[in-house]
């Protein structure tokens, strides 16, 4: 990997992030709903989807606790556990992953979940490959667990996998565990997962570079972490909606995905019940809440308009005019 190395310092490993401490290449990371270009030296923290394009990366937690990316991968940090008593947990939607663990227990446990399978680690050392349809992992080190994903994005039974054992869900015909590695799967693997994970050398220790905001996400950036069957998904709607008022991005989501379970509350909220007198159209559509605010608005406009009338029976009421914010 690049020669340029940063190791971790302690005030960080009591913090809830990780160092990228080797990068072949510049990473991109999607923080909040931004794209921003990391290497070397860069913190990278809980919530961020971290992508590597030609070259792989390493990321530190703690001497105790990294992960190695191979080339074209990426992940999601739902979260860094840098203290005693929190779990790292990623996502892993596509590509290689390397991780060593010397946890001592559930607490300090490494899972990594991905469309076909899911991993858990106490101590030892894994390989994690992912890509659409399949999910494999080598038990380099240590007893893992091993679960197979199915379409709903939900686990199935646990599954222990021992030292130099072989999983693999391959076209959701369930978990398989071989004695060894399969053929292709070495043959593809990153040469640098060859070599143990180890942390950095100290030779850049305490350098720290912040990450460079290049632009807001686009939906092509984002669209795989949306169109999938992982559950995480979900939680990206919340985050992503600001990115609705940009007219395109609009446009595409709704396009591939306005009709899902995540995205047609957001984009075509149901009509309430007064939507005849705003022409059919639900006010706020596309918002988050703002059907709801709507909707809750309506009864309250149709007291005022009566208590009106009531004190003057003589003077027509037209009622007040609607305002949809």
């Amino acid at each position: 990997m690049s020669a340029a190395l940063v190791s971790q310092t302690p005030a960080m490993a009591a913090a809830n992030v990780a160092n990228i401490s080797l990068a072949d290449k510049p990473v991109r990371i999607i923080r909040a709903a931004a794209v921003y270009k990391a290497g070397v030296g860069v913190l990278v923290q809980k919530d961020d989807i971290v992508e590597t394009g030609a070259g792989g990366a390493q990321l530190e937690v703690s001497p105790e606790m990294i992960l190695a990316l191979g080339p074209d991968t990426r992940i999601y940090l739902s979260n860094i556990g840098a203290d005693a008593q929190s779990r790292t947990e990623l996502v892993l939607l596509k590509g290689w992953v390397k991780l060593m663990s010397k946890g001592s227990g559930a607490a300090k446990r490494v899972i990594v979940t991905s469309p076909a399978i899911k991993v858990a680690i106490d101590s030892g050392s894994s390989i994690i490959h992912s890509i659409p349809g399949k999910g494999e992992m080598f038990a380099e080190e240590g007893t893992q667990i091993v679960n197979d994903m199915d379409e709903r994005g939900k686990a199935g039974a646990d599954t222990k996998v021992n030292r130099e054992q072989f999983a693999i869900n391959n076209a959701g015909q369930g978990l398989k565990i071989l004695p060894r590695p399969a053929k292709d799967f070495l043959a593809e693997m990153p040469i640098a997962f060859r070599d143990p994970v180890t942390p950095a050398p100290d030779r850049l220790k305490g350098a720290r570079v912040p990450a460079s905001k290049e632009r807001d996400a686009d939906f092509a950036d984002v669209e795989p972490w949306l169109n999938n069957t992982l559950a995480v998904k979900k939680s990206f709607v919340s985050r992503f909606s600001p990115r609705l008022k940009d007219a395109n991005f609009r446009k595409q989501l709704d396009d591939q995905l306005g009709q899902s379970a995540e995205w047609k509350p957001i984009l075509h909220p149901p009509l309430p019940k007064d939507a005849a007198k705003d022409g059919g159209k639900p006010a706020g559509a596309g918002v988050p809440g703002g059907a709801a605010q709507s909707a809750s608005s309506a009864p309250a406009a149709t007291s005022a308009a009566s208590a009106a009338s009531a004190r003057s029976a003589s003077v027509p009421v037209n009622g007040p005019v609607l305002k949809y914010k």
